[in-house]
């Protein structure tokens, strides 16, 4: 749980400014929907703030508060692209995005294509929102246990990011209101379910047996696992294979690179595996941005490399390292976990739902380090992951 002081935080300039600023270059530049110089531009910048570093900034301040670890996190990166790509720049809806996009009519059900809807929800979850929030908390991780925002600049955030859409309404698709309706359940149903996820976070099976570090391994995996899936996208609709077939065969990397990570993982989401992972899902999208801007958009390139160095002094200056004891393995003896009772501590809610029929090894409530703040937990100080 959020801890007494939550209630009289002052704010904290610096996370607050870095996300407002990383989240809309991850979400915008990365993807290439904008160009570096572009972006760069005042009222570009300001409206993108508004969009996704606003957004961001409530997903994290909001899985802080409610005390949840990374799979509420990411729960609440979807509701955020469903919110982006369905009721503010509505590309669920467009068939012009879907084509340019070389999907078509494929998967096209009710107005809305799901295909595209699945592939931009997962994008702004992984890279908008929780690889921004990641990032940032590396950048600083002293606030880590803490909330950034103050509740009176939340609704400042709030109402910003609220304000977008109405901006932007005659610039795109006007979809019905059923399939509008059906998006902002959506977006509902993903809140409500990060809730639950709380009551998800204290429950695992032991695995009894050492893990090896494989760090390196997980961040190439990320990097297959998001080519695969970019891969898919655009094969898939070609091939003739029912939608329901061909959306799942799109989802499947990701179902697969959750399974490895659920096997692998020794530390938690802001340690060491956290940091590969990251760093391989952006490494997929920097060595795309890097190829397409020799075309002749040289700031994208530019940006790309400028990014990748980024990240190698960033991997290079912190100790990205399990940021406590609790679950995973600590600097020292950062190479192996305990054998008996073992839990990965990266996906435990998630490999809770993964098995809800587990029943053996309930995982009981440990006592919080000296000081109340729990390094175990990503985006709280909440004792139990």
């Amino acid at each position: 749980m959020p801890s007494n002081h939550d209630h009289d935080v002052r704010m904290s300039w610096p996370p607050v400014l870095a996300l407002l600023l990383i989240s809309p270059y991850l979400g915008e530049v990365l993807s290439t929907a904008t160009f570096p110089l572009d972006l760069l531009l005042p009222w570009n910048l300001a409206f993108f703030v508004a969009l996704y570093g606003c957004g961001a900034l409530l997903c994290r301040e909001i899985a802080h508060r409610w005390g949840l670890g990374l799979p509420g996190l990411i729960l609440l990166g979807a509701a955020y692209g469903v919110y982006e790509e369905a009721l503010v720049d509505r590309f669920w809806f467009d068939p012009s995005f879907a084509a340019d996009a070389g999907v078509g009519d494929y998967a096209q059900v009710w107005h809305t294509n799901l295909l595209v809807a699945t592939q931009l929800t997962a994008f702004h979850s992984a890279v908008s929102v929780c690889a921004s929030v990641l990032i940032v908390s590396w950048l600083f991780p002293g606030a880590r246990g803490r909330a950034w925002a103050r509740p009176r600049g939340l609704v400042v955030a709030g109402i910003a990011m609220l304000l977008v859409p109405l901006l932007t309404y005659e610039d795109f698709v006007q979809p019905p209101l059923g399939p509008t309706l059906g998006a902002i359940g959506v977006v509902i149903l993903l809140v409500a379910a990060a809730r639950l996820s709380r009551h998800l976070q204290h429950a695992n099976c032991p695995r009894p047996r050492e893990r090896r570090s494989r760090s390196r391994a997980l961040g190439v995996l990320a990097f297959l696992c998001t080519g695969a899936h970019f891969t898919f996208f655009y094969l898939v609709p070609g091939t003739g294979l029912p939608w329901p077939v061909g959306l799942a065969l799109t989802m499947a990397p990701f179902g697969a690179g959750i399974l490895a990570v659920r096997r692998w993982a020794t530390t938690e989401p802001l340690g060491r595996d956290g940091f590969w992972i990251v760093t391989g899902i952006l490494s997929f999208f920097l060595t795309a941005d890097a190829l397409i801007g020799l075309a002749g958009r040289y700031d994208l390139t530019l940006s790309a490399v400028l990014t990748a160095l980024a990240l190698a002094v960033l991997h290079r200056r912190l100790p990205v390292a399990n940021p406590g004891s609790s679950g995973g393995a600590s600097a020292p003896s950062r190479s192996k976990t305990a054998a008996a009772g073992a839990v990965n501590p990266f996906w435990s809610d998630l490999s809770r739902m993964v098995r809800p029929h587990c029943r053996r090894g309930l995982r009981p409530r440990s006592r919080p380090p000296a000081g109340g703040q729990n390094p175990g937990v990503v985006m709280s100080t909440n004792p139990v992951r």
